[in-house]
């Protein structure tokens, strides 16, 4: 069934009806259609275009739709050209020639986009909890690994000492981001635009404060040329998921790299390694490979989206059409990656003892001797440059940094050179580190605390 037709004397041509259709991918927008549907008739008899008993017919009939198509499999079945078409022609089947009447006053370019945005909602509030589950994961290990000392890296070279617990609260807060995100997306998605027809607006008296009201949207659009071109939305929420992929890809490669054999610093859960078929030893973080790759698809669908808007003028182009297996992809990679991430997370084991012989090379304490300098009155600069010759005579004549730095300071900076057992320990140098955002345990479960709290509030940003 077509929507369209009457000003035509033929059929389309075939190839081009294939190209036309999409139902094969926007009959998954049918819940929603089914739900603006039923909103829409009921409005229509509240303003008098309709009777009561005929709005009460159309909802009923449309219910109807929507249990027969997810109950019998080849109901979705036939040559329909979108959901919409779908349908009204399935409630024809049912009401007969009442079914046009459902379509009464408003456009496909206005029934798409709040099927869309009905979607987007959803799928936000799906990725809201996801991303909260994760976060948690990320502080419950964090809190249990808050006093394991590991190397900490820049440039992935060894720098510092730091804690696990550290590094999962860094991998949370920027998660913490994503879910904010997702709320200042959700309010921009929050927007009704049913009843701006094609482009100009309807001419029946109906009140969209009302019509928003029952289907849960904040507000109506304010311009109804707007309303039907605007795909903001769209483009807001996949730039979201393309960012949440990024982390969990960055996340991933770091548990890739520590649960390797070369660092050992962690044990992935064996339910998401694979094996080999060839070599009967390896587990692969195929799970983790997966969820990093797939970063590269999600980003290929913002910018698909952006090209794809930056060229149309204003009002519906049929351009538009292209936007949803974006939405639908992007959001059913991100929801089955933060569900994977949480898994992987959550089964985590650590090797405390194989991460601790990782941070006690002296060279990752040369920061923390340097400032301890500088405290005793050597200006930073001059610190720094005494510390990097020390690295330099320890490196070139093979011997251990502490002994070289003993023999030196006992006669430069005798106060300094009693401190050296302590500055080059590992344990001391991370609880060192207790102001805000530090990786001394104290410091790292009060941040974990604060990201799970972030999360669990409903994104609602409090003192930070």
């Amino acid at each position: 069934m077509k929507l369209w037709g009457g000003n035509y004397s033929g059929g389309p041509d075939a190839g081009f009806w294939e190209l036309n259709r999409s139902f094969p991918f926007d009959r998954r927008l049918l819940p929603e259609e089914i739900a603006a549907s039923r909103a829409w008739v009921l409005a229509l008899g509240r303003c008098g275009a309709l009777t009561a008993s005929e709005a009460a017919q159309l909802d009923v009939g449309l219910q109807s739709v929507l249990e027969r198509a997810q109950t019998e499999a080849d109901y979705l079945d036939g040559d329909h050209e979108d959901v919409h078409s779908f349908v009204e022609a399935r409630l024809g089947e049912i009401v007969g020639d009442l079914a046009g009447q459902a379509h009464l006053g408003r456009s496909r370019n206005e029934q798409t986009v709040v099927a869309l945005r009905l979607f987007s909602r959803a799928a936000i509030d799906a990725m809201l909890d996801r991303t909260r589950r994760l976060v948690d994961a990320l502080a419950e290990q964090g809190r249990a690994g808050a006093d394991a000392v590991m190397p900490g890296s820049t440039h992935m070279r060894p720098a510092e000492p730091i804690t696990f617990g550290h590094l999962a609260a860094a991998h949370a807060w920027a998660l913490v981001r994503d879910h904010d995100r997702l709320r200042d997306a959700r309010v921009r998605v929050d927007v009704l635009p049913l009843g701006s027809g094609a482009l100009a607006g309807t001419v029946l008296p109906l009140d969209r404060e009302a019509l928003a009201e029952a289907l849960g949207f904040s507000g109506v659009s304010d311009n109804a040329l707007d309303a039907v071109m605007d795909r903001d939305f769209v483009a807001e929420l996949v730039f979201v998921c393309a960012q949440i992929q990024t982390h969990l890809s960055r996340l991933a490669t770091d548990l890739i790299l520590m649960s390797g054999p070369e660092l050992g610093f962690v044990t992935l859960p064996e339910a998401f390694t694979t094996g080999s078929s060839l070599m009967p030893q390896k587990q692969n973080p195929d799970a983790l490979e997966l969820v990093r790759g797939k970063s590269a698809r999600v980003l290929g669908h913002l910018v698909g989206l952006q090209v794809l808007l930056k060229g149309i003028p204003a009002g519906y182009q049929k351009d538009l059409q292209e936007d949803k297996e974006a939405v639908f992809d992007a959001t059913d990679t991100v929801h089955a990656s933060l569900e994977v991430m949480t898994g992987v997370v959550s089964g985590l084991r650590l090797d405390r003892e194989r991460m601790r012989a990782a941070a006690s090379g002296a060279e990752l304490m040369a920061a923390g001797l340097a400032v301890a300098l500088a405290r005793g009155g050597l200006p930073f600069r001059r610190a720094h440059t005494l510390v990097g010759e020390l690295v330099a005579e320890a490196r070139r004549e093979s011997r251990p940094l502490p002994e070289v730095a003993a023999r030196r300071l006992a006669t430069e900076w005798p106060p300094v050179a009693r401190q050296l057992d302590e500055l080059f320990d590992p344990e001391h140098a991370v609880r060192a580190r207790r102001a805000r955002g530090g990786t001394s345990p104290d410091a790292v479960r009060a941040s974990l605390l604060e990201a799970s709290r972030r999360v669990g509030m409903g994104g609602q940003r409090g003192p930070r």
